[in-house]
């Protein structure tokens, strides 16, 4: 069983949380807590395997939590997060401090109960079974001029889901800026986080960091994020985003957008999975390899949950896997051999 402790101030939602949790016969609840303070007492003596943590919380919040949680006794957290612009920008920020995932609070919780449910149980049984660990990053902002270049004549296509955030932030901080090359990355996320996601990216990486637009052209030396809630595509040079059905589950899918970029770029085409729960992106660099382009996936010890890059690994269309250290490296030697 995975022994899992509640963290939130409205006695509604910890109810809510509690019931959601308990539909599965592999997760017990074994506390409660209404802040930050009663959640460290807890923590100490109830050892849960992950926490559920609120954003917003009077006393303590969650990001002060989840430091003295990382401080005293690091557990896997999962921040339970509005659907608000404040709330996704401090989201990410405890993505950044050590929290494996989070899920956003439903609008409605009536008509969105059960896919809620499933997607709070997948996640909480994920992060426990993976021998990943958290780590809290060291910011290092880049204060250099960045400005786009031409259209680019490679592609550096990168997808991740759990621990992404944490990994792409690590790979994009040290990645060096490639002639001619964009990057195009697909994280797993509901809209309204990749906006303070590519923010944060930007503030650190020597590429320009942005949401990909409708109708806007590639240009080298900039990294696009596919926005949340959307499926972006390439047509031609030129970007578009669609609604259509979830593949796999997800949308974005890691698998929609390196099909429709390996159309344009071919051989001249580098994928990377990165950690994350399922095959989101096996199919894509299957058709990556196919084409003549390379393909890199991160190790098993680096991952938070070893979903997507074991997809990939077994099917056999990874050319190298690497920890999340040497990915920058070998992303530089793939591009230059290009």
């Amino acid at each position: 069983m995975v022994k899992v402790l509640i963290v939130d101030d409205s006695v509604l939602i910890r109810r809510i949380l509690k019931d959601t949790l308990e539909r599965s016969s592999e997760i017990e609840v074994v506390g409660l807590a209404e802040n930050g303070k009663e959640a460290i007492e807890k923590l100490k003596v109830l050892n849960p395997d992950v926490i559920t943590l609120d954003v917003e919380m009077p006393l303590m919040n969650g990001l002060e939590t989840l430091e003295k949680i990382m401080a005293i006794k690091p557990t896997p957290v999962i921040m339970v997060s509005a659907l608000t612009t404040k709330d996704a920008e401090v989201t990410i920020e405890a993505l950044m401090k050590g929290a494996v995932d989070f899920i956003a609070k439903p609008k409605n919780l009536i008509g969105e109960f059960d896919s809620f449910s499933k997607e709070l149980q997948l996640k909480i049984l994920s992060v426990a079974k993976s021998k990943g660990k958290s780590v809290r990053i060291a910011e290092v902002p880049i204060k250099e001029v960045k400005s786009p270049g031409n259209p680019p004549k490679n592609l550096i296509i990168i997808g991740a889901s759990t621990g992404g955030p944490q990994a792409l932030y690590q790979v994009m901080s040290k990645l060096d800026t490639f002639y001619d090359t964009s990057i195009v990355i697909v994280q797993h996320m509901p809209p309204g986080f990749t906006k303070s996601l590519a923010e944060r990216l930007n503030s650190v990486s020597k590429y320009i960091v942005k949401e990909a637009e409708v109708g806007e052209q590639l240009r080298s030396g900039v990294a696009y994020i596919a926005p949340g809630g959307y499926h972006l595509v390439l047509n031609g040079g030129i970007f578009s985003l669609t609604e259509d059905p979830p593949v796999l589950g997800v949308r974005p899918s890691v698998d929609v957008t390196m099909l429709s970029l390996v159309k344009v770029f071919k051989n001249n085409i580098v994928g990377v999975l990165l950690t994350g729960m399922g095959s989101d992106g096996t199919r894509g660099l299957e058709e990556i390899k196919k084409n003549g382009g390379k393909t890199i996936a991160q190790d098993e010890k680096s991952c938070v949950v070893f979903g997507m890059p074991k997809s990939a690994i077994e099917r056999g269309v990874v050319d190298v896997v690497a920890s999340l250290e040497e990915i920058p490296i070998e992303i530089g030697r793939m591009v230059s051999e290009l």
